[in-house]
């Protein structure tokens, strides 16, 4: 949620591993908490896909206010800690809270401060589709609305955030499908999860992708929890409800499975599995696969390639 969007905003450019992350220098904004990134689309890209201009997290001291033009885009954020008051041209101020998305066409002018010390997570969208999924959105939920599984939109949102941050960027069309899941998620209301179905099913879910794709990553619950949006300790009876195992049983597995597959596929050494697989070393790999499988990894290489 940038203070301005021409050549006066004034921001500091800091280099990490391929990408560009700007800091803010605006006032009643902490620099050293707040981040944000451009974008810009491929020719093909602009034409086909929804897609981000501006992204990023920035936290709020009261008192931060924004007034600024037009800008040719939408603005979606998601409040996780604090309030903002919303004035929209024409309407009464609409004060939103923590939990609360906030949706705003830029193609008019945009006005809004924060009533409260603040963190909020941001994107400035455009593409084929965004006037309608705009439309459709306010006309229905209005421009300040929660969401029957708001963990789900927000993390996608911070899944491309940290593409951004990580130097590893998503594609163009994957941009645009979690923008699409984004999205979707906010066109439905607080009432459209099915009946008995977990508030947390897609954060769930989305653990556990994280989980699987990050094995070689020293995983705590303290980051994983973070990553759903809940408190530790409601994460772990969450993700127990969900899987029916706790997070680092549920990696434990995940790494073991990982590693058989690898043996039984590559002819990659044990050494190098434990570094994808987030072993500490071949040692504590055997042990843990011999306690799991009755056997050493190398007797099960052997035994399922005949």
């Amino acid at each position: 949620m940038r203070s301005d969007a021409d050549a006066t905003m004034r921001t500091a450019d800091k280099r990490l591993e391929g990408e560009c992350v700007m800091k803010p220098a605006e006032r009643n904004v902490v620099n050293e908490q707040s981040e944000h990134y451009r974008y810009q689309p491929t020719n093909s890209g602009a034409k086909v896909f929804l897609y981000p201009e501006w992204l990023g997290s920035y936290r709020y001291v009261a008192g931060y206010r924004l007034n600024r033009g037009p800008l040719d885009n939408f603005l979606l954020f998601f409040i996780r800690s604090g309030r903002f008051g919303i004035d929209i041209p024409g309407r009464d101020r609409i004060v939103a809270h923590a939990g609360d998305f906030v949706l705003i066409d830029c193609y008019e002018p945009q006005s809004y401060e924060a009533l409260a010390d603040s963190e909020v997570l941001w994107i400035h969208f455009n593409g084929i589709s965004a006037r309608m999924y705009y439309d459709f959105i306010s006309e229905r939920a209005g421009n300040v609305f929660s969401t029957a599984n708001s963990q789900f939109a927000v993390n996608r949102l911070r899944r491309i955030g940290e593409g951004f941050r990580e130097g590893t960027r998503m594609s163009e069309p994957l941009m645009s499908r979690y923008l699409t899941d984004i999205l979707t998620e906010c066109a439905g209301s607080g009432d459209d999860a099915p009946e008995g179905e977990s508030a947390h099913q897609y954060a769930m879910e989305d653990v556990q992708d994280f989980i699987v794709a990050n094995l070689a990553q020293p995983l705590t619950n303290d980051e994983l929890a973070n990553m759903a949006c809940m408190s530790r300790g409601y994460f772990i009876k969450e993700f127990r409800r969900a899987t029916g195992l706790t997070p680092h049983a549920f990696l434990v597995k995940a790494r073991m499975d990982a590693a058989k597959r690898l043996l039984a596929r590559t002819d990659d050494s044990l050494k190098r599995i434990c570094a994808k697989c987030g072993f500490s070393s071949p040692s504590a790999f055997c042990l843990a696969f011999r306690n799991a499988e009755g056997m050493t990894p190398l007797e099960y290489r052997r035994s399922v390639r005949g």
